[in-house]
């Protein structure tokens, strides 16, 4: 529900800088929306976590963590508006997750770290409203198949050569969408964007190891839920 509602709002704002009144002022890089190709990168903040189906009788907590992403940017214009953006890169989670028994109180004390890091091919749609002076709003709507290469506990015995266990699956595929904000600069182009990205795999993954026998009988099923701050910067000459 915190999703649909930030898309929500940022279909509002979106909608609430068109009606602005705007005075003309001289624009930067008017040939920026013209070329066919262009290139660029992007840096910026994630905050992951699940939804969890628990089995009966079990309680999940969740505490979501804050982790960086990196990604290039290759933009191929299909029309005037309409672009197709591929973002190859990579990201950085960690999540705290704790399983009770509510019927016995049991509980896994302290939760287990899951770590993540994700191999990204987001592939989407970019859709931008008209240019008003130098900033442009648009749309963003696609997939991203993702693939963790740990997805594992890091437990704090790992300095005593305890290894990390994988107990989620490394693929998933996200349905993304999201808002931003195009900002003509003298020399480059840059954007500010907010994506929400939905795993639509289940992701539970049986580690056959006694330290999670709580985690493998409390979750029934895992999907992944991302969200992504990004600033992106594209060469515009």
């Amino acid at each position: 529900m915190p999703q649909q509602k930030g898309i929500a709002l940022g279909i509002l704002l979106i909608l609430s800088l068109q009606v602005l009144p705007q005075s003309a002022k001289p624009k930067n890089l008017v040939m920026a929306d013209f070329k066919r190709f262009h290139f660029g990168y992007s840096v910026g903040l994630n905050t992951a976590g699940f939804t969890i189906v628990p089995n009966k009788d079990y309680r999940m907590d969740l505490v979501r963590n804050p982790g960086i992403n990196i990604n290039l940017i290759t933009d191929y214009r299909l029309g005037k508006y309409l672009n197709v953006r591929l973002l190859p890169g990579i990201q950085f989670a960690e999540r705290d997750l704790s399983v009770t028994n509510i019927i016995t109180g049991e509980t896994k004390t302290p939760s287990w770290k899951i770590e993540s890091i994700f191999m990204d091919m987001p592939i989407l749609l970019k859709y931008r409203s008209a240019r008003v002076n130098n900033y442009a709003p648009y749309l963003i709507a696609g997939i991203n198949p993702r693939i963790d290469l740990l997805g594992a506990d890091i437990p704090p015995e790992t300095v005593k050569k305890k290894l990390a266990t994988r107990i989620l699956n490394p693929f998933d595929i996200y349905a993304e969408v999201g808002v931003g904000v195009d900002f003509y600069l003298s020399m480059v182009k840059v954007a500010a964007e907010l994506k929400f990205s939905v795993g639509m795999l289940d992701i539970f993954h049986n580690p056959g190891d006694s330290r999670f026998d709580l985690y493998v009988a409390g979750v029934n099923q895992v999907y992944s839920r991302m969200v992504i701050l990004a600033f992106h910067v594209e060469q515009s000459r």
